[in-house]
């Protein structure tokens, strides 16, 4: 096992599916799902919450500021960690996700409001390391061509997550109380961030173009001939957001975040309030809603993306989120405006499952158009604006409004920003050349989510034994675990 632990990072000949793939972006996604439940159980239990901290919606909103403020700079530092590979980032991951992990549990012994905004910027700090690194390191497991499908299975965890954090947080705090709702979610990701350590972490830049890493070459040249000191931050950023792709990618994702951190926030009062459901009910709409819509959606935008792709071009992956946001602004203006429980409940189903269509083309277009050596800051870079500009303020604004006017009227702001980011989406489509991605051939369309129900995490059988094969250009455990990887699929 100590060889398994301390094994040195292992790669196959570019373009490629990397020892290891399948394994860690099962891990990853599961662990990403931890995620969300933590981020989401505080909504789910704000009511009783309030009423036992004895304060308002303005100020029930400021832990969830703070946490994502903290977020938001975290990930930079984190970012540039990465980037510059000043630490291994299996290290980077196991120890952020056994801090925010402990930090949730924490939450649940927090005795006033103070304590409780302490807690939960503490959760900023180690959840910025995992969303951070998580991607570009998917990203370098998989060749172009498959990370949309990728990035499917990895996006599929968040609703999933989320739903799990608004499921146990209503039902606990219903029965037991607020404070073992973040017990409950914070305790497992302890025990789980170890296994992080156990997986393969491919060289960077090993599944990319000549083009991307030779830009990553000179620009190492480059801080080297200036007696290796860092570049600029400033400069670094501005080269980013330079890319038009990258920054019309990067700018719906903030209009989204936007009206997603409103109505994770808020929505469960929404229904408690104007619905008249009983808040463990809430909870469970909400957890139900995020299962089947964010499943849903993120598999109908992968097909759907991948489909259009091969017939206008990459382009697709501007032009389908667009689309799919036109009905979703429809129908979560619907969600905030109805009184009648079915059909709020319906439109909230529908206007999700739109909603969630963005996740794997728009993360897979923003992580293929980027250099590689600046992946992990240009993640970064978006956790910052999306989190600065996204539901770090929507939540206390909405709050705000909530407490000057009524909370339906706070709302109206989440279908607006939909609406936004759609109108983004279309101007990339519209006004730049399809993007230098890789187009996955429809015979290689073998049905991934299919496969890794039928076949799974076959492989675990022999977790360390092929990772530890001395041949280098052999993946792991290849006859029995990656038949089809000439099919292109991502976990065959």
């Amino acid at each position: 096992m100590a060889k398994c632990l301390l094994r040195p990072s292992k790669g196959t000949k570019n373009g490629e599916r990397q020892p290891g793939a399948r394994r860690a972006l099962f891990t990853l996604s599961c662990i990403n799902a931890l995620n969300f439940a933590d981020r989401y159980v505080p909504a789910a239990v704000k009511t009783s919450m309030e009423e036992d901290l004895k304060i308002n919606d303005w100020q029930s909103a400021l832990p969830s500021m703070a946490m994502t403020a903290v977020f938001t700079v975290a990930s930079l530092i984190f970012g540039l960690l990465a980037d510059r590979e000043v630490l291994d980032r299996r290290i980077i991951l196991a120890s952020g996700i056994a801090f925010w992990s402990f930090a949730t549990a924490l939450s649940g012994f927090a005795q006033d409001l103070q304590q409780l905004i302490l807690f939960r910027s503490l959760v900023g700090v180690g959840e910025a390391s995992f969303a951070t690194v998580a991607s570009p390191m998917i990203t370098d497991f998989y060749p172009g061509p498959q990370r949309n499908r990728a990035f499917t299975i990895f996006g599929l965890s968040a609703p999933v997550g989320a739903a799990i954090g608004f499921g146990i947080g209503s039902m606990l705090g219903a029965h037991l109380g607020w404070r073992y709702a973040f017990f409950v979610c914070g305790f497992p990701g302890v025990m789980v961030a170890f296994t992080v350590l156990l997986l393969n972490d491919p060289p960077m830049g090993i599944n990319d173009s000549e083009e991307l890493n030779d830009d990553a070459d000179t620009e190492s040249e480059s801080e080297s001939s200036e007696n290796e000191a860092p570049r600029k931050w400033f400069h670094e950023e501005k080269q980013l957001l330079g890319n038009k792709y990258f920054f019309l990618a990067t700018m719906g994702s903030v209009a989204i975040q936007f009206a997603l951190g409103g109505l994770t926030e808020w929505y469960p009062t929404f229904l408690v309030r104007f619905a008249e459901m009983p808040e463990s009910m809430s909870g469970l709409v909400l957890s139900s809603s995020c299962v089947l819509s964010g499943i849903g959606g993120t598999v109908l935008g992968s097909k759907v993306a991948d489909s259009v792709a091969r017939r206008i071009g990459s382009g697709a992956y501007f032009l389908v989120p667009a689309v799919f946001m036109v009905p979703a602004t429809a129908l979560v203006a619907a969600a905030v405006n109805l009184k009648e429980q079915a059909p709020l409940i319906v439109a909230l189903l529908m206007g999700e499952t739109c909603f969630f269509s963005y996740q794997a083309p728009i993360t897979a277009l923003s992580m293929s158009v980027i250099p590689v050596h600046t992946r992990a800051r240009g993640s970064s870079l978006q956790i910052l604006l999306c989190h600065v500009l996204g539901d770090v303020i929507s939540p206390p604004i909405i709050g705000k409004i909530s407490t000057a006017a009524s909370l339906r009227t706070g709302l109206q702001l989440t279908w607006v920003a939909v609406l936004v980011a759609g109108a983004i989406w279309a101007a990339g489509f519209a006004c730049l050349a399809a993007p230098d991605i890789p187009i996955k051939p429809k015979s290689n369309d073998q049905g991934t989510l299919s496969s890794l129900l039928t076949r799974g995490m076959s492989c675990l059988e022999n977790y360390c034994a092929d990772d530890d094969n001395d041949e280098p250009n052999r993946a792991p455990n290849r006859s029995d675990c990656d038949t089809d990887e000439e099919k292109g699929d991502v976990f065959g």
